[in-house]
């Protein structure tokens, strides 16, 4: 979910129906979507999402929220250095890169999915034109997406076996020769030590 956008369907189950099932587990600097299936959901997120939608939650206090995340972090991959925001609470997860005006060249943000399955985002609130990478549990990409602008329509990944996402700005990716498959290197860290930060569906 780095934008208003993240809504990973994180079930295990491979199909997504978020526009008819909203009790599911939400997340881009965009917002997660809800997925469907039997199984519990992150419903906070999809809540969190739906006050942001409906101006419950007024854009100058996300956008001032956006600024008190945790400690970024230091990803290498393919020619190119990153530095990322970490979301992992329902409210970052909901919130992403929502609001945001700019985004560093070489800026992003990694999104610690609560659980292991289908991701699907959208890019509502969400003006900076960004792509997003869904990574395994060991920081493999697996798939990666190019993300419109203000966008609402949903983003699902075909792999069910996604734990992270990365967002970065359009075309990044292309730029510093990634592609997938490859291996995200993350510094000072391993993403099984990244993974016990994530937030309890």
């Amino acid at each position: 979910m780095g934008s208003g956008r993240l809504m990973p369907d994180v079930s295990g189950e491979s199909e997504v129906e978020p526009l008819r099932r909203w009790e599911g587990d939400g997340h881009a600097s965009n917002l997660p979507l809800p997925g469907s299936g039997r199984k519990g959901r992150c419903g906070g997120v999809v809540f969190l999402l739906l006050l942001a939608q409906l101006g419950w939650m007024h854009p100058s206090s996300i956008a001032a929220a956006a600024q008190n995340t945790a400690a970024p972090f230091h990803l290498s991959v393919g020619t190119g250095r990153l530095i990322v925001e970490v979301a992992r609470t329902h409210e970052e997860l909901a919130r992403g890169l929502m609001y945001r005006r700019a985004l560093g060249e070489d800026a992003g943000m990694l999104f610690l999915l609560p659980r292991e399955g289908v991701a699907s985002f959208w890019m509502a609130n969400t003006t900076i034109p960004l792509s997003v990478a869904f990574l395994d549990r060991d920081g493999i990409i697996l798939e990666i997406h190019d993300l419109q602008p203000l966008d609402t329509r949903i983003v699902s990944s075909r792999s069910a076996r996604v734990c992270f996402a990365l967002e970065v700005n359009r075309d990044w990716f292309i730029r510093h020769r990634v592609r997938e498959g490859e291996a995200i290197q993350l510094e000072g860290a391993t993403w099984q030590e990244l993974a016990t930060r994530k937030s309890n569906p």
